[in-house]
């Protein structure tokens, strides 16, 4: 392996991300199977790391067919019982406000540290082009279920495998959808907010840490980025009737933003 050598010691698997298996850890070090988009990846990680943003794994090079990166410790709130189409159940510290500001904070500082990547190598899993006029290379699968949260503050973004270039409101809007998360009461209840908070607060708490942005703009890109989810379903490792209630979830999401777009753009 280059550019560091293996950490010596068993390797010991880790929880399937949701659309990648044979996941292991080794000490301080993951490796995860690679894909046509790793090489693209792998250079984008590199130049995170360059521009000293602390929230990627760090690209250590390949094992056979398998890539090295270390590990971020802290805790992952993946939710076991989640499917294509449904709401994720979210851990108390991963609902709090000061967990949302801070992953605002987060989501700009790499977005700060991605603006001026050029790539070289463009193989992206689902966009495989170049950024165009506007657009920045980000994580592509933003959400709590990608995030490693110490003491409660998330400290980094794990699960590369969606990487590629994004309008970088779009990109906002789409974390913002699962962080904040964006949906009505009972979804909200079944995520396990109880009281059910103003979705308007939330969203614009988490806005106003990122940065300013236009209230109209905001919720134009949040419906933009629920179009973009549409389309990566095709991509999801799902069956037919997977895949349907994905796309009537989304639906669903879509038909619940025009009902309070109203409310949110005030």
């Amino acid at each position: 392996m280059s550019p560091e050598r293996p950490f010596p010691g068993s390797e010991v698997p880790l929880q399937a991300g949701r659309m990648t298996q044979g996941i292991g850890r080794r000490g301080g070090q993951v490796l995860r199977p690679t894909g046509p988009w790793s090489e693209a990846v792998h250079e984008h990680l590199r130049h995170l790391e360059a521009a000293g943003f602390d929230g990627a794994p760090r690209f250590l090079g390949l094992e056979g067919h398998r890539e090295v990166l270390t590990f971020i410790d802290g805790d992952v709130p993946v939710d076991p019982d989640w499917r294509p189409g449904t709401v994720q159940r979210l851990p108390a510290y991963a609902r709090s406000e000061a967990a949302l500001v801070a992953t605002a904070a987060l989501v700009r500082q790499l977005h700060d540290a991605a603006r001026g990547f050029r790539p070289t190598s463009t193989e992206y899993r689902f966009v495989p082009h170049p950024p165009r006029q506007g657009e920045l290379v980000s994580h592509g699968d933003l959400g709590p279920w990608n995030t490693v949260y110490r003491s409660g503050v998330p400290v980094g973004f794990i699960d590369w495998d969606a990487a590629g270039p994004v309008d970088p409101l779009v990109d906002l809007a789409a974390a913002a959808w699962e962080f904040v998360p964006l949906a009505p009461p009972e979804q909200l209840r079944a995520a396990g907010f109880d009281p059910v908070p103003d979705i308007a607060a939330r969203l614009w708490l988490f806005v106003g840490a990122y940065g300013p942005v236009d209230r109209s703009v905001m919720v134009a890109a949040l419906q933009q980025s629920r179009l973009l989810a549409a389309e990566r379903i095709k991509h999801a490792p799902v069956d037919a009737a997977e895949a349907a209630e994905a796309l009537e979830h989304v639906s669903r999401e879509l038909r619940w933003l025009h009902s309070v777009r109203s409310h949110l753009s005030r």
